[in-house]
């Protein structure tokens, strides 16, 4: 083909392509850029948008007024835009252009602002502590500043001094403030803060922390300290307690209270217990909260009442016909009762009688032989029984069993303490009267009838003799 025709056919379907393209313009730039400082750290733009092609605008900030550097990129139909994280008292300088894929329209306007400088914030208020726990109370209150950079919250256990306990950040209305002391009161105060220094204090806010039930005790000792009482001690491990319950068991088992003491107290002494009797026992803590778990459980035994000593001093005198006298010296220990015991002859001691150990003499009226009688007497009490005292011995031979004329006509006889003689005769009679061992009393003469008063002589044996003439008459009296 020929160069020529063909360089023509070329410029034809150029033409035809381009005779079916439109070219899009370059959008129109927006006016009226306005720039308002908000803060110290912020600028607010504004402009019109007088374009309906843009894609999309760009802002621009200069510091100098000369040379910008773009901060933006934003949407078509954007009319606003808040320049933020300024410095503070600055002068800025702004301008705007909006663009399509044709290019970049011309700049608006150049608008410019200053910072504002910085001021102390507004303090906070409304502080208000609220109880949670027994270790935690949270805390809210009202922010009243734009321009801090965060908050310090400090806290007091006595309302004076302050310490502070947490730095947060800036727009923050709540605390949460954990691992308190239980039952413990707290105070509050909160401050803002930025770059020109801090705000006055909010109110204070103060608020109790909820009481928990106290530690359990330990270390529960138990000591027998006589036959009726057991001392106890243990360890108090709470500082917050209003006082103890101490409990007691007979089996280990089933407990039963039996005091309440103080708070503080560490000792107890459980009195008017039985002897020789096992008990157990466990303490716990109490507050207006409630209990704490027991403690160890401790036991003892009361000890043993004593066996009481052996009485002492036994006699048996033979009294009047059939009854011998028993008297004896009280038991010393903590005897309850006394056991009188006698034996016949050969025989074996058998129980006479049980008697209080109070009661300190016994007639015994039971019957006798003609044999030897002994007697003895041993003091009993819960411990067990004393000894046995020495045995007395009543000889059949000094036995009253009746009262009998001699030679059938003369009477010789003890009334009390009064030697009775009766003669069968009218006569005169020598009377002498001795002790076993022979030893002389007294001796007088006597008429037909004669009361011979022996209350000098101490109790016991007798032997009385009458020489009435050729006659001699022998008797044997008792007194007591």
């Amino acid at each position: 083909m020929n160069p020529f025709r063909l360089f023509a056919l070329t410029l034809l379907c150029i033409g035809l392509v381009f005779s079916h393209r439109v070219w899009a313009a370059i959008p129109k730039a927006p006016t009226a850029l306005t720039a308002v400082a908000t803060t110290s750290g912020q600028i607010n733009l504004a402009w019109l948008d007088v374009s309906t092609d843009e894609t999309g605008f760009e802002v621009e900030q200069s510091t100098d007024g000369t040379k910008f550097v773009r901060v933006a990129d934003l949407p078509a139909n954007a009319i606003v835009y808040q320049d933020k994280s300024l410095k503070p008292a600055t002068k800025y300088w702004y301008r705007v252009r909006s663009k399509n894929a044709s290019g970049n329209s011309a700049y608006s306007n150049i608008a410019n602002a200053t910072t504002l400088p910085v001021t102390i914030p507004k303090a906070p208020s409304a502080l208000a502590a609220t109880v949670v726990s027994a270790t935690q109370l949270n805390l809210t209150w009202t922010d009243n500043a734009t321009d801090e950079t965060g908050f310090e919250l400090e806290r007091s256990t006595d309302a004076l001094s302050f310490t502070k306990i947490a730095d947060l950040p800036a727009n923050t209305t709540t605390y949460q403030n954990t691992g308190l002391a239980p039952a413990t009161r707290y105070w509050y105060r909160v401050a803002a803060k930025n770059t020109a220094g801090k705000s006055a204090y909010s109110n204070i806010a103060n608020a109790t922390t909820l009481q928990v039930a106290p530690n359990a005790p330990a270390n529960l000792t138990a000591t027998d300290v006589s036959t009726s009482q057991i001392n106890l001690k243990w360890t108090d491990n709470a500082n917050n307690e209003t006082g103890f319950q101490i409990e007691r068991s007979a089996d280990g088992a089933v407990f039963t209270k039996i005091a309440d003491v103080a708070a503080n107290v560490t000792t107890y002494q459980n009195t008017g217990l039985s002897a020789a009797t096992q008990y157990h026992y466990r303490v716990r803590a109490v507050n207006a909260v409630g209990a704490s778990v027991y403690s160890n459980t401790a036991s003892a035994r009361t000890q043993n009442v004593p066996v009481p000593n052996a009485p002492v001093n036994l006699t048996a005198v033979p009294t009047a016909p059939g009854l011998i006298q028993l008297r004896w010296e009280k038991p010393t220990g903590n005897a309850t009762d006394v056991v009188l015991e006698r034996a016949k002859g050969d025989g074996d001691f058998v129980q006479l009688v049980k008697l209080p150990a109070t009661v300190l003499q016994y007639e015994d009226k039971s019957g006798f032989e003609s044999d030897d009688y002994y007697y003895r007497i041993k003091a009993v009490n819960a411990g067990g029984d004393s000894p046995y005292s020495l045995v007395a011995i009543v000889r059949a031979a000094s036995v009253i069993t009746s009262v009998e004329p001699v030679s059938g006509k003369h009477l010789v006889y003890a009334a009390g303490r009064t030697l009775v003689v009766e003669l069968g005769r009218p006569a005169q009679a020598q009377l002498t009267v001795y002790d076993q061992s022979g030893r002389l009393y007294k001796s007088q003469k006597i008429g037909r009838s004669a009361r011979v008063d022996l209350a000098m002589l101490p109790v016991g044996i007798y032997i009385v003799v009458a020489e009435i003439g050729q006659d001699v008459l022998s008797r044997r009296i008792v007194l007591y």
